[in-house]
C-alpha cells in the first residue's frame, strides 16, 4: 500500500510522457517511455509524489505536527487515508515554506536521527520475537510431525501462542523518516500547485 499525491495544477516543463498500452508496446519501447517519465518527474517536481506507506506515515505526522492549525481533525485523518483529500495551492506553500524553515534549523536530521534510533530499538526487540515464534516453530514441528506449517494452521492451544508472540512485534522498526524525503515533499509542495493524496 502507499500514498500517490498528484498537483492539482503543477508548474510544467514540456509534455508528460504517454505510452499506449493496448497496443502491446515492445520492451525497447517500455524502456524508452519508463526513461522519458522518468526524466518528466525529476523536471517537474509539483506534477507527482509518491510514497510507501512506511515513508509516509511519520512524514504526514511531522507535517501535521507542524501545520496543527492548518486542518482539522477529519482533514488530518484524511492525510493518512486514499480517499482524495484535497491540500490547496495557499496550504501547499505554507507547507513548503514551514518545511524550508525547519529544514534550516537542522531540525529535520535531529528527528531523523531520532527515528533511526527508534527503528533500531524497535529491531532488537523484534529479533527477540523471531526467536519465541522459532522457538514455537519447533515446538509444533515436534508435536504435530510437520515441518512447514504456517501459523494459521498451527493446531491450539499453539495458534494462539503464536498471535500472543506477534503482538509483541514492534512495528515502529518499519517506520522510516529522513532529510531526502522531506526536501522532496517540500519540493512537491512547492510546485504542485495545491494537491490531492490518493
Amino acid at each position: 500500500m502507499g500514498f500517490d499525491l498528484y498537483g492539482q495544477n503543477p508548474n510544467l516543463k514540456g509534455e508528460e510522457p504517454n505510452i499506449d498500452w493496448t497496443k502491446k508496446p515492445s520492451d525497447e519501447e517500455k524502456k524508452e517511455y519508463f526513461k522519458a517519465r522518468e526524466k518528466f518527474e525529476k523536471e517537474n517536481p509539483g506534477h507527482y509524489f509518491r510514497n510507501n506507506v512506511w515513508f509516509w506515515r511519520p512524514l504526514a505526522n511531522y507535517v501535521l505536527q507542524l501545520m496543527a492549525n492548518e486542518f482539522t481533525e477529519d482533514e488530518q485523518k484524511s492525510w493518512h487515508h486514499n480517499d482524495g483529500f484535497e491540500v490547496s495551492e495557499e496550504q501547499a506553500q505554507k507547507i513548503a515554506d514551514r518545511l524550508e524553515q525547519e529544514l534550516k534549523t537542522n531540525r529535520v536530521k535531529t528527528v531523523e536521527q531520532f527515528y533511526k534510533v527508534k527503528m533500531k530499538k524497535a529491531e532488537e526487540e523484534n529479533k527477540i520475537v523471531e526467536q519465541k515464534h522459532q522457538e514455537l516453530k519447533k515446538i509444533v514441528a515436534d508435536k504435530t510431525g510437520k515441518d512447514n506449517l504456517v501459523p494459521r494452521d498451527y493446531p491450539e492451544p499453539f495458534n494462539s501462542q503464536w498471535n500472543d508472540i506477534q503482538k509483541q512485534f514492534n512495528y515502529e522498526s518499519s517506520y522510516p523518516f529522513s532529510e531526502e524525503n522531506v526536501i522532496d515533499f517540500m519540493n512537491f509542495c512547492r510546485e504542485s500547485g495545491g494537491f490531492q493524496i490518493c
